[in-house]
């Protein structure tokens, strides 16, 4: 709690970087190379020169936006000065947008309303010979964290996956389980889950040894395919597959859509949000406003969604 707090103050005074190519300009705060190199790559699409321009206090982070020297400015906001952004010209977003699917109904009637995407997941089941078995002990969640999620979060996320304690999450869980999927009876993937009321929340994944290989073989799709058999035999109405990127062309967002997550509009309480920044007057911003629909957060922090 108290390293939160810190990490918010830290967002009132950031670096600020300017990226460009030669069509466009865009100006990024913030201390997390992960998400700087996914929102700036996402927007650019392309490989970019960064300069460091010093550090700014949020105020003047808002105040770039509305120099005209950059088609758009992206900013890491904390809670603390999230009221001020909410005020100024441009969009709140998260930087994870919750998601629900709906499983109270059969399951025929889930699998065939989006047929083309399960049955892909089905043919790579019937031809990698992969099944499922749930775990409950305690033991095995250790064997996840040191032979799945770690190596598997390394990988994809460098130093910033290592602060979660899902070990407290564990712990403090009334109905922690995992689900382990084989190849040919060897668990290859697993995902942390927990039961809360009527709904199975995914909360981590990894891949054995972190090796990205048995993506190829289905391991993902696996999960989600036998994540809903599972919520339907433990009773559950939703599943909560975890986080997705804002924007809805991004490839996750699509893939969680296509299994036939919905975006959670009410009200919900983020601890990270990027602020959006943009120059109406830029031929690149307007291009990638209209070929880019995003969700972003109102001032009651309802998600709603922009463009097409």
């Amino acid at each position: 709690m108290e390293y939160q707090w810190l990490k918010d103050l830290a967002r009132l005074n950031l670096p600020v970087y300017k990226c460009e190519t030669d069509s466009m300009k865009i100006a990024y705060a913030g201390y997390s190379s992960i998400k700087k190199k996914y929102f700036v790559r996402f927007m650019m699409n392309r490989d970019y020169k960064r300069t460091y321009l010093g550090r700014k206090w949020f105020w003047q982070i808002t105040n770039l936006s509305r120099s005209g020297k950059f088609d758009m400015v992206i900013s890491e906001v904390s809670p603390v000065s999230l009221k001020h952004y909410q005020k100024s010209i441009g969009f709140v977003l998260p930087v994870w947008a919750n998601l629900r699917i709906n499983v109270d109904v059969a399951l025929d009637e889930i699998f065939e309303k989006r047929k083309s995407v399960f049955s892909k997941i089905e043919k790579k089941i019937r031809k990698f010979n992969l099944t499922y078995e749930v775990l409950t002990d305690r033991k095995s969640f250790s064997h996840f964290m040191e032979e799945f999620y770690l190596p598997y979060a390394s990988k994809r996320f460098g130093d910033e996956a290592m602060i979660e304690d899902l070990y407290s999450i564990w712990d403090s869980s009334a109905e922690p389980s995992l689900m382990a999927i084989k190849e040919d009876g060897v668990i290859i993937a697993e995902s942390f889950f927990i039961k809360t009321g009527e709904t199975l929340n995914f909360i981590r994944m990894g891949l054995l040894d972190g090796n990205e290989e048995y993506l190829k073989h289905g391991a993902v799709g696996a999960l989600h395919y036998f994540r809903i058999i599972e919520a339907r035999k433990m009773g559950c109405k939703n599943i909560n597959p975890g986080g997705t990127r804002p924007f809805l062309t991004d490839g996750l967002t699509q893939n969680k859509l296509g299994l036939g997550a919905e975006f959670v509009t009410e009200h919900s309480q983020y601890n990270e949000y990027i602020w959006l920044g943009i120059n109406e007057s830029s031929p690149s911003t307007r291009e990638f406003m209209h070929n880019n629909p995003f969700m972003y957060l109102d001032n009651d922090l309802r998600l709603v969604r922009h463009g097409r």
